[in-house]
């Protein structure tokens, strides 16, 4: 007897669940318009003057505050490329990752901090360094066709060379 009630309840919640999954809204709600990315323009550069984005940039040195200089012992191990979809790639020594920037006016620059490989790489290796100093950048310019990140505070700048891919 209590077996049947209990099948008749099961019967009547699997009813009551299907007829409520099926129930259609008589009333429709207003589409919104599909999201699309806000379209920055890109910053104005003279002819002369390389781009920021299209191509690898290999990591020289640093140039910290109070005169100290951070020099890699391989560049072409340090390397950033900027991505038009507001990405970065870069490799720092046997890592590899990416990372959001904005570019704006006044060539301001903003870094995402990255999310890199885990390897270990061998002793010596400023890929740590590197990581942490490009979350630090506040702004770019140009130099002699090499870029140049400035760091916030003061706390010197980063110069990289065009590099290969």
């Amino acid at each position: 007897m209590e077996r049947t009630v209990l099948n008749r309840i099961a019967v009547a919640l699997v009813v009551f669940l299907a007829g409520a999954c099926s129930a259609n809204e008589t009333t429709t709600k207003p589409s919104l318009p599909p999201i699309t990315p806000i379209m920055v323009p890109p910053t104005m550069t003279n002819a002369t003057e390389p781009a920021l984005g299209g191509r690898v940039w290999a990591w020289q040195s640093t140039a910290l505050a109070g005169g100290e200089r951070m020099v890699p012992d391989a560049p072409e191990r340090y390397t950033i490329e900027f991505q038009p979809d507001g990405r970065v790639q870069l490799r720092a020594d046997c890592n590899r990752g990416g990372a959001g920037y904005a570019a704006g006016a006044n060539r301001s620059l903003s870094m995402t901090p990255a999310a890199t490989t885990k390897m270990g790489c061998p002793s010596g290796s400023k890929g740590t360094e590197f990581v942490r100093q490009l979350a630090e950048v506040t702004s770019y310019d140009f130099v002699d066709g090499n870029l140049v990140l400035t760091r916030k505070s003061n706390a010197g700048a980063m110069r990289f060379t065009p590099g290969t891919k």
